[in-house]
């Protein structure tokens, strides 16, 4: 008797030398590196044969004969995709006596694959668990596909497991670039205000650093009105960061408007409170980027500026966890088709025309 193909799945593999965790239902396939700081580095919408995340031309580095890769080496092991970040974010910095690289920790950690479920015809469901180093914080971390949605659900739970407060800042970096990002996308975010970030000293920067900007038409550093909400494409040769402190509701969609289709994020407002967005346009031709590089990250953070946890302290927008404390929170990674423009997404994962 034929068995039935249900959607969802879990399965394993390698790829340079490290596990490969692969979820699958009938429209997403997303893939784990559960060595590598659980970094995702695949997000594949079935229909369309899309994958939504960046590939870094540096490609995924070979697994090296040790246990944990160096903290402070961040750019060097650097493949694109989508990483977790702890306990400190952008760019190095130092903090009550610690010394962070850039982007903190938890990219650089080997996480445990602590339990897997899989019931084929409704979800499939893996929980993975790292363990900081530099301060004393476990993070477990469930990953879920259900069937009949282009919805991955993360949700988290981040533990102090010490006997004294532990400040850091967390966030999510996942990388979007071709085929999917080109200059006709357009990027909606609920947010009427956002600041110049660290790289607008550089020539091909249209952003100041610091100054604070409307959102999403700002004026530039030529004086000149720009759309922030337009992707340009890469022939534009521009690079910039900046952040969104003042967002009202939790979500961000990137959408081509040529092709009606879409990646979007929804995540816990209550703790990933801003949202940091990092362009690189083929602008940046000092190394590492070599002017290779056409990419866009949408970064939900509880935490800014863009210069790690120590200026975060500064500006008091550091995470402060109690001794034996917990902080759970979530994401949603949306794909979808049909639509233009974006006017929201739902807590559940709903994407809303604007018709």
């Amino acid at each position: 008797m034929t068995q039935p193909k249900y959607p969802c799945s879990v399965s394993h593999g390698e790829m340079s030398g490290w596990k490969t965790l692969i979820l699958e239902n009938d429209l997403l396939r997303v893939v784990v590196l559960p060595e590598k700081g659980s970094d995702i580095i695949e997000f594949l919408y079935k229909p369309v044969g899309l994958d939504y995340l960046w590939k870094s031309p540096f490609g995924l580095p070979a697994k090296p004969d040790m246990e944990r890769l160096p903290h402070d080496q961040f750019m060097d092991n650097y493949e694109g995709g989508w990483q977790e970040i702890l306990p400190s974010g952008g760019e190095a910095s130092s903090y009550a006596g610690v010394e962070y690289g850039l982007h903190g920790e938890s990219w650089s950690l080997p996480w445990s694959v602590s339990s897997e479920d899989c019931q084929p015809a409704l979800r499939v469901s893996v929980t993975l668990t790292g363990r900081l180093t530099m301060l004393p914080l476990v993070i477990e971390k469930r990953l879920t596909l259900k069937a009949g949605e282009a919805i991955l659900h993360v949700d988290e739970t981040l533990t102090n497991e010490s006997d004294r407060p532990v400040e850091f800042m967390w966030g999510h970096h996942p990388a979007l670039g071709e085929p999917f990002l080109n200059g006709d996308c357009i990027m909606d975010i609920p947010a009427v205000k956002c600041e110049g970030g660290s790289v607008a000293g550089h020539p091909a920067a249209r952003l100041g650093c610091g100054p604070e900007y409307d959102y999403p038409i700002a004026t530039a550093k030529d004086g000149l009105p720009i759309d922030l909400s337009v992707i340009p494409p890469p022939s534009a040769r521009r690079c910039d960061e900046f952040w969104l402190p003042d967002i009202h509701e939790g979500w961000v969609a990137v959408t081509d408007t040529k092709r009606k289709i879409g990646f979007g994020l929804a995540w816990d407002l209550t703790v990933l409170n801003s949202l940091w967005v990092w362009q690189e346009f083929h602008g940046q031709t000092d190394p590492p980027w070599n002017g290779e590089c056409y990419v866009m990250a949408v970064e939900p953070w509880s935490s800014y500026p863009l210069s790690g946890l120590g200026e975060a302290a500064r500006r008091n927008t550091q995470i402060k966890l109690q001794p034996r404390g917990s902080l759970n929170t979530w994401l949603k990674a949306v794909a979808y088709e049909g639509i233009e423009r974006v006017a929201r997404i739902s807590d559940e994962g709903q994407v809303e025309s604007a018709g």
